[in-house]
């Protein structure tokens, strides 16, 4: 086996006067969290200014600061199976971490030459650089540890990923969307995002549901055991939907502060409050369990409330309620209700996403790589000379096209509600 090296694409680097060597800090855009990267909709903002510095930042707002890593290698003609399944699972991998990854395969000669190609962000994929490494060896042990060659690929391919890491030197200062960008990206993205809720809503709408087949199915001389057991267990899923309901209902709360008071976000965390009319007080009542287990939780008050069980688990043929102090909820209803709020935020952050990855319009925060490679957000009175300057040049060019907040997106295609 034998390796090509692999092309190198770097960041946008922000020059000084005369492109030449700085003799001040070097600017270049920032390595974006893997949180920010290359995810939504690309924003296309044709616009003419003057300084390189100003042009690489519209090109970052723009999403034109695109990248690309590359992995080539050579194998037998035809390619064993192992390695197809490894070029494949690789593939898969990388594109599940959201890039855009193509595979050229070329046979000359008795040998067969691979050029796999992850594309997106620049940032983003420096900051995926070393996982994608890793995970490119662990896929070939996954497949066949005991294959030499196979493993001698894998290898390689980290090596080739991190030779292509763009390393950020102590001095250096790097611009990144601003802190409220920031925050509306992870909001979108990160592992509290919707997507992640909605993950694991299915984790325990699934099991609910298998919860209530081996209840109502349960048969013979210990089919009183077998429900007990279930009981248990459905218990446990029931409180984690709450869990997941209230976590929505406050990611839905938080998106409509950050769209300015979302009126059709609005509309929807009504509808969800008045399916959901007990699940604030439920979740509560989980949360301190142990104050009402003994009669003094905040709902008892100064009432002489006997300890003993708090809460009491119905199943029936369709759904598990769980009730608690005279508050109930019917937990496949509360599911529902989850998804169906959810689907109608989500319906508003696509149409509003720059609203959310671009909160201050296209705006940056500076940020300078420190001597342990840790990076720190610039105050305005550490800028170096001219990029204050070039900052207010940038929020003047972003001001001068519509508001993100301001243009028009539509209706939502689940309830008929303005975006």
């Amino acid at each position: 086996m034998t390796s090509t090296p692999a092309r190198t694409n770097r960041s946008y680097i922000w020059p000084q006067p005369n492109c030449g060597k700085p003799a001040g800090p070097t600017f270049q855009a920032a390595s974006l969290a893997p949180s920010f990267a290359g995810r939504g909709p690309v924003c296309r903002i044709k616009v003419i200014i003057g300084t390189p510095a100003i042009q690489a930042a519209w090109c970052l707002a723009s999403g034109a600061c695109v990248g690309w890593r590359t992995v080539q290698f050579r194998t037998t003609a035809p390619p064993s199976r192992a390695v197809l399944s490894w070029v494949r699972e690789f593939a898969a991998y990388t594109r599940w971490c959201g890039t855009d990854t193509s595979v050229e395969r070329e046979t000359e000669d008795g040998e067969t030459f691979y050029d796999i190609t992850v594309h997106g962000n620049s940032g983003f994929l420096n900051a995926w650089v070393d996982d994608f490494a890793d995970m490119a060896i662990q896929i070939a042990k996954d497949i066949a540890p005991q294959d030499s060659h196979l493993v001698a690929i894998a290898v390689d391919a980290g090596n080739q990923l991190r030779e292509q890491k763009l390393v950020h030197e102590p001095g250096e200062i790097v611009f990144l969307p601003t802190r409220a960008s920031r925050e509306g990206s992870e909001r979108l993205k990160g592992e509290a995002s919707m997507d992640a809720l909605l993950r694991e809503l299915a984790v325990h709408e699934r099991r609910l549901l298998a919860d209530l087949k081996n209840f109502n199915n349960a048969t013979g001389a210990k089919a009183w055991n077998k429900r007990f057991r279930v009981q248990f267990v459905a218990r446990v899923d029931g409180l984690a939907i709450i869990n997941c309901a209230r976590r929505m209902e406050r990611i839905a709360r938080d998106l409509q502060k950050r769209l300015n008071g979302n009126p059709h976000i609005m509309a929807a965390l009504q509808v969800f409050r008045q399916r959901t009319s007990h699940v604030t007080d439920l979740r509560n009542i989980a949360e301190h369990l142990d104050e009402y287990v003994v009669g003094g939780g905040k709902i008892d008050g100064a009432a002489q409330t006997e300890p003993g069980e708090v809460f009491d688990i119905l199943i029936d043929q369709e759904d598990v309620v769980l009730a608690a102090r005279g508050r109930s909820a019917r937990i496949l209803d509360v599911a529902s209700a989850v998804r169906d709020l959810c689907q109608c935020v989500q319906r508003t952050t696509e149409a509003r996403f720059m609203e959310l990855t671009w909160a201050d319009g296209v705006d940056f925060d500076y940020a300078i790589i420190e001597q342990d490679g840790t990076s720190r957000i610039l105050r305005e009175d550490e800028y170096p000379p001219g990029l204050l300057g070039a900052k207010a040049a940038t929020a003047q060019a972003s001001k001068s096209g519509i508001p993100f907040s301001q243009q028009v997106r539509g209706n939502c295609t689940d309830c008929g509600s303005p975006l």
